[in-house]
């Protein structure tokens, strides 16, 4: 039987695991480290170098070397993420070929899910090397605050990189099988899973070897990127006070700040200052310019304390989600590099009145739970994972508003029917644009694609009837099926992503093709109006 490695892919660093006689162990992915940076560097001599190797090209070829592509998977270009992002990378960040973020590098767009799918690769080639053997399989952790196109993106990548993706699993939920797989516990357990790129937060459930998720949430757009970027803008303003010198005009320079920065937020997790130093890091008149300043945790915690309230925000989100107070629960696992900060220990352990639970390494678990959920799929009652639906999915009301279809924290797998009577003569078309995101503008949710359906018969306005079926598996993972006959065969929907959907332009929930003299808007609107009350 094959061997199934887990994999946590990262903003910032992708680490790998396996199962061996029921013990699960890190694969060292490159020179002997656990950890191999998500970076790729398309070289100008047609290289492709990633890991660690890419990242040492950051300063020499900082628009070429790409880093934090996480942030940009399944995003539409114009959304303000993603134009936050490239306001801060030094590569550029276009529209793809549907209005999706990529990436241009020598003129070409390159797709994240290209990126994502080299990342990967290299993974698998240090894992068959290390373990000796084809590695065929793979479990994938991902944020829990996906989308189901995320989720799909991350699925594709790894089919690319020559995976059969045996299972899409939260990054809470792996965390939680490396705390408590065979380990007998009866307990409520909060997952705080602070990594480089993204936050959740997941309140479960165990109970010996099953695992029910209560509660998740998260911010795909909340990390350690942003604490380094805090770090980032004062050192940029300290030096132009000092030298009068703007920093931001000169790439190279920004890549060896963006290095120092990570470097000294890391010392200062065991230290109470450190000194920045850059030999050089600017020319003025034909002269090199160092940067010396000294920075304190004091500082930093003051830099970076707006970010850490914004996450004990969403803990209490959660927890009220659930109608739980932070008292129910009996552990904390923090997960994630950003959780070594002092002062993100210090604000969870203040908001709980209780310690973290000590002995979860923060960069390795999530792999590690991967692979044990792996290592379960070929064995029967090896483990139970109820999971939940951490975003809503719903459609767009002629407000611009998202209307709810299938809610938050629903049980996966799950199933919603709405039904929509036709609304106009000799309609032979439904269309129907799905967002996925919290209730409010659907300027604020992910457009997850459009469906059409077009084997509507002819005839009077409301005399069909087209039944849709919302399909979430224990994945997240969405289908939809249609049919307009009773007893017939519901025909599978395609999501297609088309680039005119724009949240400054929000579409509607559906659209027809009425005949000559059909009710048009009128008809729009008594179609929209119907999916208002779905029946489930």
């Amino acid at each position: 039987m094959s061997r199934i490695i887990g994999i946590d892919l990262g903003t910032t660093n992708t680490c790998a695991a396996y199962v061996s006689n029921k013990i699960p162990r890190i694969i060292p992915i490159e020179g002997g480290y656990n950890l191999m940076p998500s970076v790729v560097c398309l070289h100008p001599s047609g290289t492709v170098l990633v890991g660690q190797s890419a990242r040492e090209q950051m300063v020499t070829y900082p628009e070429r070397t790409l880093h934090g592509i996480k942030r940009l998977l399944g995003r539409q270009f114009h959304t303000k993420t993603v134009q936050e992002h490239a306001a801060r990378v030094a590569y550029k960040v276009v529209p793809g070929a549907a209005g999706e973020a990529a990436v241009e590098v020598g003129g070409k767009a390159v797709g994240a899910v290209e990126l994502q799918t080299k990342i990967l690769q290299q993974v698998k080639r240090y894992a068959e090397i290390q373990l000796g053997e084809e590695i065929p399989e793979a479990v994938i952790a991902v944020p829990a605050y996906y989308t189901d196109h995320q989720r799909v993106l991350v699925k594709q990548a790894g089919t690319a990189a020559g995976f059969q993706v045996r299972r899409i699993v939260n990054e809470p939920t792996a965390a939680a099988l490396a705390y408590g797989f065979n380990r007998g516990y009866d307990q409520k357990i909060l997952i705080y899973d602070l990594g480089g790129g993204t936050f959740d937060v997941s309140v479960l459930e165990l109970t010996g070897n099953v695992f029910q998720v209560l509660a998740t949430g998260g911010d795909t757009y909340l990390g350690g990127s942003d604490f380094d970027a805090k770090v980032i803008d004062w050192m940029v303003e300290a030096f132009r006070k000092q030298s009068k010198i703007d920093l931001t005009e000169e790439p190279s320079a920004m890549q060896r700040v963006r290095t120092a920065a990570e470097r000294a937020k890391i010392e200062l997790s065991l230290l109470m200052n450190t000194q920045v130093r850059l030999p050089a890091i600017v020319e003025r008149r034909g002269r090199p310019v160092d940067l010396e300043l000294m920075l304190d945790r004091e500082t930093l915690n003051q830099i970076t304390g707006d970010l850490v309230s914004r996450t004990i925000a969403v803990v209490d989100h959660v927890l009220a989600s659930r109608g739980m107070t932070a008292s129910q629960v009996d552990e904390l696992i923090l997960v994630g590099g950003q959780t070594r900060m002092p002062l993100v220990n210090d604000a969870v352990n203040r908001h709980f009145g209780k310690a973290p639970r000590r002995g979860v390494n923060p960069d390795e678990c999530v792999a590690i739970g991967a692979a044990l959920l792996g290592d379960s799929l070929a064995k029967i009652d090896a483990v139970t994972l109820l999971d939940t639906l951490s975003i809503p999915i719903g459609v767009s009301t002629p407000e611009g508003a998202l209307k709810v279809v299938i809610d938050r924290q629903v049980q996966l797998p799950s199933l919603a029917t709405v039904e929509l009577p036709t609304t106009a003569d000799n309609q032979t078309t439904v269309q129907i644009e799905l967002y996925q995101g919290e209730p409010g503008p659907v300027t604020e949710a992910e457009y997850l694609g459009t469906l059409s359906y077009s084997k509507v018969p002819p005839a009077p306005a409301g005399a069909i009837k087209v039944k849709l079926d919302f399909k979430l598996d224990s994945e997240g993972l969405l289908t939809v099926t249609a049919t307009h006959d009773p007893g017939g065969t519901p025909e599978p929907l395609e999501l297609a992503t088309l680039e005119r959907a724009r949240p400054q332009d929000p579409r509607s929930l559906g659209t027809t093709e009425p005949a000559a003299g059909g009710r048009g808007e009128a008809g729009l609107r008594g179609l929209v109006k119907n999916l208002w009350s779905p029946k489930r």
